[in-house]
């Protein structure tokens, strides 16, 4: 967490160093970011680097804070958008991410945050844990908004649909990350999503 220092910066000083950071974040993996390229683009003494944060790892912690907010506040959108349907919710989870992904200033950093995990340790993999679980509490509270739309009998089976829609998920997220048309993978996505609805016995 950012020391009293930082925050009683002026808005536009805050909006500058976290705009430095998030350039040097998504440039490479944690453990490869250099604080000097952050206080030379945000135009810092690296003394007051150390009044504002702890270290590098301090401020990744508060800005992956503030990206996870962002998108518990998105998927709270999203359940309210589609009554708490889990399926359309986990499509529209889908097109959000991708969206975020393509957006410029985020691209990079999301591409760091899904691709450069190397060990439990690591501050990347941490985070990455902590927004699955969070995500994940919020969609198991949907159960009674499904369980009449679902083949399920109970919480715990609930609980496993999502386990199984959310892995698809994420795991077409970041492989769109390497299709050249976005509308094809997410084609795909979907075909996926069709299979888990039908089954795939005639």
């Amino acid at each position: 967490m950012p020391k009293k220092t930082f925050f009683n910066l002026p808005e536009e000083k805050k909006k500058k160093i976290l705009k430095s950071a998030d350039k040097e974040f998504s440039r490479v993996p944690i453990e490869k970011v250099s604080i000097q390229n952050i206080i030379e683009q945000a135009e810092i003494p690296r003394g007051s680097f150390y009044q504002y944060f702890e270290d590098k790892e301090d401020l990744f912690d508060y800005m992956m804070n503030i990206k996870i907010g962002d998108i518990e506040k998105k998927i709270n959108e999203m359940i309210k958008k589609e009554d708490g349907n889990i399926i359309k919710i986990c499509i529209n989870m889908y097109d959000q991410m991708i969206q975020m992904g393509q957006e410029r200033k985020n691209n990079k950093f999301f591409k760091q945050i899904v691709e450069n995990v190397r060990t439990r340790d690591n501050l990347m993999f941490i985070k990455k844990v902590e927004m699955k679980e969070k995500i994940e509490k919020t969609l198991y509270s949907l159960y009674d908004k499904n369980k009449e739309i679902l083949n399920i009998k109970n919480q715990k089976e609930f609980e496993l649909v999502i386990e199984i829609l959310f892995s698809i998920t994420r795991r077409r997220i970041v492989a769109s990350l390497n299709y050249k048309n976005s509308e094809e993978a997410r084609e795909e996505f979907l075909k996926e999503i069709e299979f888990i609805k039908n089954g795939i016995l005639k």
